[in-house]
C-alpha cells in the first residue's frame, strides 16, 4: 500500500471520528428538523444524513470500478484480509451504538458473558495475536510506532 493511500485512510479515520462526535449528540426528534444544507435536497436532517451515507457508498462503487479498470484490485491476500478485518471491526463497533451503559455488564440467561467481557475478549486476543505476529514473525518490520503490549485489557481474558 502506498504512503499517500495510508494518508487518505488516516484522513478518513479522523473525519469519521469527528462525524461520530456530532451524531452522538443528535436526538431522534432532531432528525425531523429542517435542514438548510443543499445535500438534504429540501428535506430534514435525516435526509441529509441518509444522503451522506448513500454518497459515500456511491463513491465506494466508483473507486471499486476505477480499481477494476486500472487492474488494481485487491488481489493480495493480505490486502483482502486487512479490508475484511476493518469491515468486521466496523460491524462490532456498530453493534455497540445506542447501547446504554447498564447493558454492558448485564449477563443474559442465554450467554455466559456480558457484552463488556465479549469486547474485552475480542481486544485481548486481537492484541495477543498481533503482538505475537509482530514479535515472532515480523520483528524489525512493523512500523516504529507499534508497541508490543500496548492497549492490553487489564482484565484477564475469561476464556
Amino acid at each position: 500500500m502506498g504512503k499517500q493511500a495510508d494518508e487518505l485512510i488516516a484522513l478518513l479515520h479522523a473525519s469519521l471520528a469527528e462525524t461520530m462526535k456530532v451524531l452522538a449528540v443528535l436526538s431522534d426528534a432532531e432528525l425531523d428538523d429542517a435542514s438548510g444544507h443543499p445535500c438534504a435536497m429540501g428535506g430534514p436532517v435525516q435526509d441529509l444524513l441518509a444522503h451522506n451515507i448513500d454518497h459515500e457508498r456511491m463513491h465506494v462503487g466508483q473507486i471499486n470500478t476505477a480499481r477494476y479498470n486500472m487492474r488494481k484490485m485487491q488481489f493480495s491476500r493480505t490486502d483482502r484480509l486487512m479490508a475484511d478485518t476493518l469491515r468486521a471491526r466496523s460491524d462490532l463497533i456498530a453493534s455497540l451504538i445506542g447501547l446504554p451503559d447498564d447493558a454492558l455488564d448485564t449477563q443474559t440467561p442465554q450467554d455466559a458473558w456480558t457484552i463488556r467481557q465479549m469486547i474485552e475478549h475480542t481486544i485481548y486476543w486481537e492484541r495477543n495475536s498481533m503482538d505475537d505476529l509482530a514479535r515472532n514473525k515480523l520483528s524489525g518490520r512493523v512500523p516504529a510506532d507499534y508497541e508490543v503490549g500496548v492497549a492490553k485489557i487489564s482484565v484477564q481474558d475469561p476464556g
